[in-house]
């Protein structure tokens, strides 16, 4: 192992004991509010709006409200034909129930996980411990895709001199190398 490899561990290490400490009910709700808790949900309607659409209670209503809109027969009605104004309205409706599962769901979870007996204790710091190493590991994901995004010279140092050590290949070369994300991304991109 070089010493990229040393630091990460010791980083790594440092956000389990900060997962213990707040405990995986805050950093829950932490990392599920706000900006974080929009992207989620954003992502959650991304992935689901094609199955969803694809219900027939759904494109009856779809259905409807297009003809309609057909009918009425003017410049704005056509503008909202145009740009497909029920799909839209069908995103922004499951935006807002996902928001609200999502909601719910964090505060069912938070309320649990801070219950105060020595179990649920014990269980709410191993799930937090977990939670953060998750997050930190995931934070080093997204910066080795971004370096290797920029590519060139930089990318080449940052692997063969940062990670590599110059003396052997450690575990980050490997991950750096080796991430999932560069899977996922060549994938999103075909």
């Amino acid at each position: 192992m070089v010493l990229a490899d040393w630091i990460a561990i010791l980083v790594f290490l440092g956000a389990g004991v900060l997962g213990a400490l707040f405990g995986f009910g805050k950093l829950l709700k932490f990392f599920t509010k706000g900006i974080v808790g929009f992207f989620i949900s954003f992502v959650v309607v991304y992935f689901f709006l094609g199955v969803v659409s694809s219900w027939p209670f759904v494109q009856d209503l779809m259905l409807k409200m297009h003809t309609l809109m057909v009918n009425a027969d003017n410049a704005f009605v056509n503008f909202l034909i145009k740009i497909g104004i029920e799909k839209i309205i069908l995103a922004i409706i499951m935006f807002i129930v996902v928001q609200l599962i999502r909601i719910l769901i964090v505060s069912l979870i938070k309320g649990f996980v801070e219950i105060d007996k020595a179990p649920i204790k014990v269980i709410n710091k191993v799930l937090g411990t977990v939670l953060m190493i998750a997050v930190a590991i995931m934070v080093c994901l997204i910066v080795f895709q971004i370096v290797a995004w920029v590519g060139g010279e930089s990318a080449i140092n940052f692997s063969e001199n940062m990670l590599a050590g110059g003396k052997g290949k450690g575990v980050l070369y490997w991950l750096y190398n080796n991430n999932p994300l560069n899977a996922l991304f060549a994938k999103i991109g075909n």
